[in-house]
């Protein structure tokens, strides 16, 4: 699996051609002080758990946020030297307003949270009036159906299949509007 720079807005990719290219991957610190130093530094929050992102076994940073200082160059292997903190982020402008890239404060995501509720709320009472017009309809279409059937301008057969098949129409409109 290629591993991928974990830096909000980099593209990096650990590839074979990589070291060529003078660019080079490094796993997060096992020590935990270093290593919130880094999650720190790349500013970038886990939006599913509603907090600072966490480094996963495996996950890694790539040269482009060191300082060229910042790397041993004595052996043949490039390494970090230790503690350091990577520093370079240039993540693009759009990136940088989303909320999962930049700290906000305690106020300012209250604020968001409180809009996204509100949303959240709207969204559930057009569902609910979505659902009423779903359901007065197949009443409506139902009630045109019998009195088709009573009046024999259609057969019972008729009348059943019309009536399954709206019943199967509306259902798959109302999971398409659940979906949507």
């Amino acid at each position: 699996m290629v591993k991928c720079c974990s830096a909000i807005g980099c593209a990096s990719r650990c590839l074979p051609n990589s070291k060529l290219k003078g660019l080079t991957f490094h796993v997060f610190p096992t020590d935990e002080n270093i290593k919130r130093k880094w999650v720190l530094a790349m500013k970038r929050l886990d939006v599913n758990a509603a907090g600072i992102w966490e480094p996963k076994k495996g996950d890694v940073l790539c040269s482009r946020h060191f300082k060229k200082t910042d790397f041993d160059r004595s052996a043949p292997n490039i390494k970090l030297k230790p503690g350091v903190i990577p520093s370079i982020f240039d993540s693009p402008y759009h990136l940088q307003e989303h909320s999962y890239s930049v700290m906000d404060s305690p106020k300012k995501l209250k604020h968001k949270l409180d809009h996204v509720i509100g949303e959240l709320e709207d969204t559930k009472e057009s569902l609910r009036n979505v659902l009423d017009r779903e359901k007065r309809f197949q009443k409506s279409l139902r009630k045109t159906i019998r009195e088709l059937k009573d009046e024999c301008l259609i057969s019972q057969e008729t009348a059943n299949r019309l009536d399954a098949f709206c019943w199967d129409c509306c259902q798959e409109s109302i999971e398409q509007d659940c979906i949507s």
